[in-house]
């Protein structure tokens, strides 16, 4: 069966470039309509994979798209319009750097937490479970504490996002305005994220956009059917999650399964390709993983 592998930021060439050679020992790297026609049970599209790659970091343009156009290959890729033009970073890029205990005091202050109940855990994955604007909040803080200043815009810029469109090598879509964990937002707040991604990144392409790719991507946890219908009320006609499996013609074209590949060796990549449809519910099943991680961080912080 099909399968989609889905990047974000990459920092080594070689470590990309031995990536593809590993994924094209077993499969061949088809474009956004072969898995359409797969759908539209007009192909088999076995031992095949498409690639997407989310977020528009900088990393996207300077290697990952001279890499695809020296090999005549294809990907889609999912962007906030609001970040490309604005210049701005999402919050977990901006405080991805940010001394760990220096930021759970300001989670602490912010959230009207004791600190102890915060030490065992990460702040990232804290701030996973919390709205946009809280976590706004926490790093306007930490800056204001710590005398940080502004971190340069890591993604994309228009014209880059223009040449990327026209050059054939990508197929883009939207990834929401500012990167929230939809599930934690208002209906007012994940619509609009949604919606409104759609409607500009339209606007900036000239095209009608019907593809999207929700932040973090972990169905129920980060997002659910309120958002799967917001989508479809956008116009969007393909979405894709991060829900760990091989494509199937009976699923949800709103919630499409990917699989994520972001570091390991040559041996470890193929053994991922080779046994992940088994290794990746068994390890949720029965290891630790970030999605227990964050339902346990839930539990002790805001159910008691």
């Amino acid at each position: 069966m099909p399968r989609i592998i889905n990047f974000h930021d990459i920092y080594d060439r070689q470590w990309f470039e031995d990536t593809l050679d590993v994924i094209r020992e077993k499969f061949d790297i088809v474009p956004l309509s072969e898995i359409k026609k797969f759908y539209k049970g007009q192909s088999t599209a076995k031992n095949t994979v498409h690639l997407t790659v989310d977020d528009g970091h900088i990393s996207t343009y300077t290697l990952i798209y001279p890499v695809l156009k020296e090999r005549g290959l294809t990907a889609s890729i999912f962007v906030s319009p609001k970040i490309i033009i604005d210049r701005t970073n999402f919050w977990y890029m901006e405080s991805a750097e940010y001394d760990k205990q220096k930021l759970r005091e300001c989670i602490s202050e912010v959230l009207n937490l004791k600190i102890e109940k915060l030490n065992r855990f990460y702040p990232r994955s804290v701030m996973k479970t919390l709205r946009l604007e809280q976590n706004w909040k926490i790093i306007e803080l930490y800056r204001e504490k710590n005398n940080e200043p502004i971190k340069d815009c890591q993604y994309i810029h228009p014209e880059q996002l223009t040449e990327l469109e026209k050059s054939g090598v990508f197929e883009i879509g939207a990834h929401t305005m500012n990167h929230p964990i939809l599930v934690n937002e208002t209906d007012r707040v994940s619509n609009f994220e949604i919606t409104e991604s759609v409607r500009m990144l339209s606007e900036i392409l000239g095209r009608e956009i019907d593809t999207f790719a929700y932040p973090n991507g972990y169905p129920i946890l980060d997002f659910g059917k309120r958002e799967i219908q917001y989508a479809k009320d956008a116009g969007i006609k393909y979405a894709f999650s991060f829900l760990f499996k091989d494509l199937g013609r009976n699923d949800d074209l709103l919630s499409i399964p990917r699989y994520g590949l972001h570091h390991g060796d040559k041996d470890f990549i193929r053994k991922k390709l080779t046994y992940g449809p088994i290794w990746e519910p068994f390890k949720r099943m029965f290891f630790s993983n970030e999605n227990k991680y964050r339902k346990k961080i839930q539990k002790n912080l805001f159910q008691n």
